[in-house]
C-alpha cells in the first residue's frame, strides 16, 4: 500500500469509528463519503490491502466485536436487540456472521465468556 492509500484508509477507520458509523443500518461507501473522499477506483483496494477484508466484511467485524462485548456486558438484552444496535437488524444474518467469525452462536458465546 502507498502512502497515500495508508492515510486515506486512516482518515476513514478514524471517520467510521470515531462516529461510530459501523452502527448504522445504512453503513455504505455513498456515507463514508461524506465524512470522507476516497476515490471510486482506490476504494475497494484500500480497504482489501490494509484489512485484509472487503469493506463490507470490514464493516461487519467492528459491528461483531462490537456485539461480542455487548452480550457479556448486557446479559438482560436480547440477542436481536443487540444485533439491531450494533447494524445488523435481521437477526438471521446476524446469527450466521457472528457464528461465522465466532465459530458458535451468540448465546453459546454468551454463555461460555459469562463471567
Amino acid at each position: 500500500m502507498n502512502g497515500t492509500d495508508e492515510v486515506l484508509f486512516k482518515r476513514a477507520q478514524k471517520a467510521i469509528v470515531n462516529n461510530e458509523l459501523y452502527l448504522r443500518e445504512d453503513m455504505s461507501r455513498k456515507l463514508l463519503d461524506k465524512y470522507v473522499h476516497i476515490p471510486k477506483n482506490k476504494f475497494a483496494n484500500v480497504f482489501r490491502e490494509h484489512t485484509g477484508f472487503a469493506f463490507p466484511q470490514y464493516i461487519n467485524s467492528l459491528r461483531l466485536e462490537r456485539a461480542s462485548k455487548m452480550l457479556l456486558e448486557q446479559p438482560k438484552h436480547t440477542i436481536e436487540s443487540i444485533a439491531t444496535d450494533c447494524g445488523i437488524p435481521v437477526a438471521q444474518t446476524f446469527y450466521r456472521v457472528f457464528r461465522e467469525k465466532y465459530g458458535m452462536t451468540p448465546t453459546e458465546y454468551r454463555k461460555k465468556y459469562m463471567k
